[in-house]
């Protein structure tokens, strides 16, 4: 497909805000079901959550955002789109601040440049070790999207399991996994569209499946970081994990570091730990000065 990066670019602003609001709302919904010691939903509360109204609300808007998000791929390597979907940290930041009427802290402020910062280093530099042109690879797709939804699992487990100041940023990392290297399979989807032999695909159906699959999953992994965690928190783990997982599959699966250079690889592996250590003082600020999800 032809590349427009600068349009991919404004698309992904997009995306970005529809999927701040969409976790500003969804967060609310979770809050309204309660929890138990952990924090985490049961099957009960998954299922009054399903029947509300703002839930839904907060799920359509995050649907329009991916879907924006998804003609951004179309348009430009995964490697460049997906880091931009960090916009949707301080967009959150400031919807929840706007929300419950108080003013966003330094501390806080100082977590979101962090964040920020850390991961527009990280899409400069893969913008820098860019593939040429594009070149769509079908080996290991189906293998490289089931060991990325294992891995992911193996994440949500220390979720579930792992200490209870991690427990958030655990889940959320399990669904942004999942999200990530799902924005690298919707691009290779959208190749076998482009080039007209879908229908007759086993490759493609499978990878149809795997995302449906893998959207229900992530959702259900995102939920319980909503359930234990704030909203700017959750935001920012799944924005920076989210890139960091869809470069990995990137690279490893889809062919697009053939560019990638010794400096160019430890840069971005810098940027990655100021991205991460960013959505960690988010958290901890977070769990200090909001009151708890469920009551």
């Amino acid at each position: 497909m032809p590349q427009n990066i600068p349009l991919a670019v404004a698309l992904m602003v997009v995306s970005s805000l529809l999927i701040a609001i969409a976790a500003t709302v969804q967060h609310q919904a979770v809050g309204e079901q309660g929890s138990g010691t952990t924090g985490e939903l049961k099957g009960d509360q998954f299922r009054a959550l399903i029947r509300s109204p703002r839930w839904w609300l907060g799920l359509a808007a995050n649907g329009v955002g991916a879907l924006v998000a998804v003609a951004a791929l179309l348009l430009a390597p995964v490697t460049i789109t997906q880091p931009l979907a960090v916009l949707a940290v301080p967009w959150t930041v400031l919807l929840t601040s706007r929300l419950h009427r108080t003013p966003v802290s330094g501390p806080t402020w100082t977590a979101v440049a962090l964040t920020c910062a850390g991961t527009v280093a990280f899409a400069l530099l893969a913008i820098w070790q860019g593939p040429d042109h594009e070149e769509f690879v079908e080996t290991g797709l189906i293998a490289g999207t089931i060991v990325g939804y294992l891995l992911a699992s193996g994440i949500a487990l220390l979720g579930r399991f792992g200490p209870q100041r991690l427990r958030s940023f655990l889940w959320a990392s399990a669904g942004a996994a999942i999200f990530g290297l799902e924005a690298g399979v919707v691009k290779a989807l959208g190749e076998y569209a482009a080039r007209g032999d879908w229908r007759g695909s086993v490759v493609f159906w499978v990878l149809a499946l795997l995302v449906i699959l893998g959207a229900l999953i992530g959702t259900a992994f995102v939920q319980q970081g909503y359930a234990t965690g704030s909203a700017e928190a959750v935001v920012g783990a799944v924005n920076v994990v989210g890139p960091l997982a869809a470069v990995i599959f990137g690279v490893a699966v889809l062919g697009e570091g053939v560019n990638y250079t010794v400096l160019g690889v430890v840069l971005m592996l810098a940027a990655a730990a100021v991205s991460m250590s960013g959505v960690a003082l988010l958290s901890r600020n977070e769990s200090q000065v909001s009151p708890p999800v469920a009551s």
